[in-house]
């Protein structure tokens, strides 16, 4: 079973600091503004959003049903769970591409 490599958004800050000449702060502040605006555009009370990101991907908020009788695995326990809000994330075809190659770890 193969280790995963968990990335933070300091490593993200560190890698983009290596590629410009900008400083680390700077970056952070930029990278900040950029997660706030996108938790922004979906937090909104709308049914439907949309972001497209152009070589990357689109986030989209897709609605879920409500289930009645959801059941907890471990206790059994019944219970109902109301329909709501999630962030479903479709990568863009340049990533699709690379990643639909064969992987040899």
């Amino acid at each position: 079973m193969s280790d995963k490599i968990n990335y933070t958004k300091k490593d993200l800050i560190n890698q983009i600091s290596s590629q410009i000449d900008i400083p680390k702060d700077k970056i952070k502040l930029i990278l900040d503004l950029v997660i706030d605006n996108m938790k922004q555009i979906f937090i909104k009370n709308q049914s439907h959003t949309r972001l497209e990101i152009r070589n990357f991907g689109v986030f989209e908020i897709k609605k879920t049903k409500a289930k009645p009788k959801a059941r907890n695995p471990r206790t059994n326990e019944v219970f109902f769970v109301p329909n709501r809000r999630k962030i479903s994330f479709k990568a863009g075809k340049k990533i699709k591409e690379i990643l639909s190659k064969e992987w040899n770890e």
